[in-house]
């Protein structure tokens, strides 16, 4: 199955962190963002159709390109998920791809996590509490008890992943009545 950055972008739109805002040759209004030759530029006027280099409509960003998801990281995950997808389960290609697209974010967001705390958590978090206010999720067992299942319990693109492939890891068992013809 051949999954590109681009089927990544178009699954998960609002991905967090947004995409690495790449020029492209289209109109920009005031104050958008772009990333472009190695500079981020924001716009100064709406309306505009130029180059960022034009400093008419254009003036230098101070930006980051760690603060942006960018190709490089989607094909990384996606190289992640390939580890641990079985496409052979599938015999529709569409609900592959959708599902080991679900996985590819479940990746992609377990590498920002680690990046942002590299000594790791301290597990699935399943209840907090800051002053009066707390807050609790409530997993399904299923997923927890699980020693396949329960590392994608740690975040919710993990979790939408085992939804959507549990009914095919499921499989009847049907006993029939035989003999063989072995003495």
């Amino acid at each position: 199955m051949n999954i590109y950055p681009e089927d990544f972008k178009a699954q998960f739109p609002r991905f967090t962190p947004v995409y690495l805002p790449l020029y492209e040759n289209k109109t920009y209004n005031k104050n958008d963002i772009v990333y472009y030759n190695g500079q981020f530029y924001q716009c100064k006027k709406d309306s505009v159709t130029s180059l960022p280099t034009v400093t008419d409509d254009w003036t230098t960003y101070n930006g980051n390109v760690l603060n942006y998801t960018q190709d490089a990281d989607i094909l990384n995950a996606i190289a992640e998920a390939s580890v641990n997808f079985n496409e052979g389960l599938f015999s529709d290609k569409c609900k592959a791809k959708l599902i080991f697209l679900y996985l590819v974010a479940y990746y992609l967001t377990i590498d920002f996590q680690n990046a942002m705390s590299p000594m790791g958590g301290g597990g699935i978090v399943q209840s907090k509490s800051v002053g009066s206010v707390s807050e609790s999720y409530a997993i399904p067992q299923w997923m927890l008890n699980n020693p396949s299942f329960s590392m994608y319990a740690q975040n919710g693109y993990g979790r939408k992943y085992l939804s959507l492939i549990r009914p095919f890891l499921l499989g009847n068992i049907i006993l029939s009545k035989g003999r063989t013809t072995f003495d």
